[in-house]
């Protein structure tokens, strides 16, 4: 079987994967509209969620409802995740690239940047309350743009009992590091490039060295 024309970045920690061939400035567009949704939603972790959704549609990203999904505790990757929620949406040859790609970057060199920012993102550490011994939340966003320009989000918030690492994204952790239950929340976009091109320039002055610092191009 013939692989997909992908590519892959890590977008302020975050996991953003384009499937088929898809003009640069489109992908930039994409890159750079999400990052400044994120890191909006990053100064508000509480409304993470309505916070970058709100965000992007004012980016005109036309966005569906949200189909929020609970997944009773057991021993699960990202992967599986991921494979779960999207498994009645993509195709087993898309799921296929989601699992390559997802490889590639659980091989990045420890000293990686891109690295860095994900591993970030999987040991948010949570305040300990009275005697507890502290719990750890992974709020991790996969963003993948199809070869039709369609774009699935899926977000997956986890809580652990110790920070999980980067081999979580490939290899299954125990049930029992992990508090109550997964959930998830898939939605579906497009982006209305017509009127994005009149407020890009805005979008790039306002992330400014962002871009530099924040954006990672992966090789797969």
């Amino acid at each position: 079987m013939k692989p997909l024309i992908s590519d892959l970045y890590i977008l302020n920690g975050n996991i953003t994967l384009f499937l088929g061939t898809h003009s640069a400035q489109f992908k930039e567009d994409i890159l750079h509209s999400s990052l400044l949704g994120q890191l909006l939603a990053d100064e508000m972790p509480d409304a993470w969620l309505s916070t970058y959704t709100n965000a992007m549609g004012r980016t005109y990203w036309a966005l569906n409802n949200i189909k929020i999904s609970l997944h009773k505790k057991k021993p699960a990757s990202l992967l599986d995740i991921s494979s779960t929620a999207l498994t009645d949406i993509l195709q087993r040859e898309q799921l296929q690239q989601l699992s390559t790609s997802l490889s590639a970057i659980a091989q990045l060199p420890d000293d990686s940047h891109a690295r860095k920012a994900l591993t970030n993102r999987l040991q948010s550490q949570n305040t300990p309350i009275d005697d507890d011994d502290g719990t750890f939340t992974m709020n991790t966003l996969l963003t993948i743009v199809c070869e039709n320009k369609k774009i699935l989000s899926l977000q997956v918030l986890l809580k652990t009992t110790r920070a999980l690492d980067i081999t979580f994204l490939e290899h299954v952790i125990s049930e029992q590091l992990i508090v109550g239950e997964v959930k998830t929340n898939l939605w579906t976009a497009s982006l209305l490039e017509d009127k994005y091109v009149k407020i890009r320039e805005r979008v790039l002055s306002k992330l400014g060295s962002t871009c530099q610092t924040h954006l990672f191009h992966i090789n797969t």
